[in-house]
């Protein structure tokens, strides 16, 4: 098989397991939804953590897979330069906020449309209901955006110098 031939091959594996994924979230949200019962969404949650899992077991021994990459999947530079350390930190600041919103959004639905319990939001007792539930969504999104970036600086980072000790290990072994 050629390169070209690898990488349809790649593509059409990404694809069906994107299509996989998509399909037990959707599943798991559906059965959530109708029955009110987490447990019956057991296959799903388990098949949603058990593939990114399998996927890291086996690329672990690339190292270049691990590496941050921006929004169009090209991986960001593993330099130890001001600049490149820059545009990683901004990388994370960017991939935090969006993973806080996500997360903020989906405990929004979940509370508000699923649960339909706006109790569980309600610290203050001596405040407005609708400051209560700003406030602890508030509180809740900078909490969960600051533990969303310190979890991604420390892998993203020791992604890069895991990769760049590798490569240091490749050039002198060359020489």
């Amino acid at each position: 098989m050629d390169e070209r031939s690898n990488l349809i091959i790649a593509r059409a594996m990404g694809l069906t397991l994107a299509l996989l994924y998509l399909g037990l979230i959707v599943s798991c949200i559906w059965k959530y939804i109708v029955t009110k019962d987490i447990t019956n969404c057991t296959l799903e949650i388990a098949l949603i953590v058990i593939i990114p899992v399998t996927i890291g077991w086996f690329a672990r021994k690339d190292e270049s897979l691990t590496l941050p990459k921006n929004i169009s999947g090209q991986p960001l530079s593993t330099e130890q330069d001001k600049e490149s350390k820059k545009i990683r930190k901004k990388h994370y600041f960017w991939h935090s906020l969006g993973f806080a919103l996500f997360v903020l959004v989906m405990d929004g639905i979940s509370i508000l449309l699923i649960e339909r319990d706006i109790e569980q939001l309600i610290y203050f007792p001596n405040v407005n209901d609708t400051i209560n539930v700003i406030t602890v969504l508030g509180i809740e999104f900078i909490i969960s955006f600051i533990i969303f970036f310190i979890i991604g600086y420390i892998m993203d980072e020791y992604a890069v110098r895991k990769y760049n000790k590798k490569i240091n290990e490749l050039e002198n072994y060359d020489e």
